[in-house]
């Protein structure tokens, strides 16, 4: 099985300040998403990882393209980084296929996704993912709250509570030991028949739920699978196991419908 994990990542810079002088410089790209690539690549799986500045050029530009992968993970990744193009194509008529619309396009056709808050995903912080009302948003299980910021930060701990365990994401799982995350995005409604597997925090928002659109099948997860709000979940021992039951669920339907 083949993955494109695409974001959860960030060049880190430094500004150094000597006297009248001033001087960038880029200090690391740090790359998040070690965690959830080698608990995946561990139990068998080939992930192809894509972290946020290379999605901007290099992400797939059309449901064809795409169809490489059994599946496809967004995590902490904005709209503009996928919408817009980098360097001279900025400038062209047209500019390029607008992915959101062929990553929507290729779920329909009997992709997997796998859509995961974060600062960037759903409306994120100061609304700049700006996911709400997107071509993506509108195959996901849950809805995207149109909220300036939607981040719901917990730095006491949110746990996640009323696990359905009947489902193939979360069977086979001791949920008696549950992780705690330092934050997630607050989203509505479950939609497309959607089914809720979880609630997060002391308001019970929407944690897990997974669906199907057109062939597809989606799941959305509201916090995130890498530190800092995943740092526990990272550590949790039944992580690889989720992870990769999440993942060969969403991208089965897909193997059926190329069967």
């Amino acid at each position: 099985m083949k993955v494109l994990y695409a974001g959860d990542s960030a060049i880190i810079a430094m500004l150094g300040l000597e006297g009248a002088e001033i001087y960038p410089v880029v200090d690391q790209v740090w790359d998040a998403g070690t965690h959830l690539q080698s608990a995946l690549e561990g139990d068998g799986v080939e992930v192809v990882r894509m972290l946020s500045h290379v999605a901007y050029s290099d992400f797939p530009e059309t449901a064809e393209a795409l169809r490489e992968y059994d599946a496809v993970i967004l995590s902490d990744i904005g709209h503009d980084t996928l919408v817009t193009y980098p360097g001279e194509r900025r400038y062209q008529v047209p500019m390029g296929p607008n992915r959101l619309k062929e990553i929507a396009r290729y779920v329909e056709s009997g992709g997997g996704l796998v859509y995961c808050g974060g600062y960037f995903t759903f409306q994120g912080h100061y609304g700049k993912g700006r996911w709400y009302g997107t071509p993506v948003a509108k195959v996901l299980p849950l809805e995207i709250l149109p909220l300036p910021d939607d981040r719901v930060e917990a730095p006491e701990g949110a746990p996640i509570f009323d696990i359905d365990d009947g489902h193939p994401v979360t069977a086979g799982i001791d949920w008696s030991e549950t992780p705690i995350f330092m934050g997630y995005n607050r989203a509505g409604e479950i939609q497309n028949g959607g089914r809720l597997l979880g609630r997060i925090g002391e308001d019970g928002d929407p944690f897990l739920a997974v669906g199907e659109y057109g062939s597809g099948r989606v799941m959305t997860i509201t916090s995130d699978c890498a530190p800092h709000w995943g740092s526990d979940f990272v550590r949790w021992p039944h992580y690889v196991q989720f992870w990769n039951q999440a993942v060969r669920w969403v991208a089965g339907r897909q193997k059926e419908v190329e069967a």
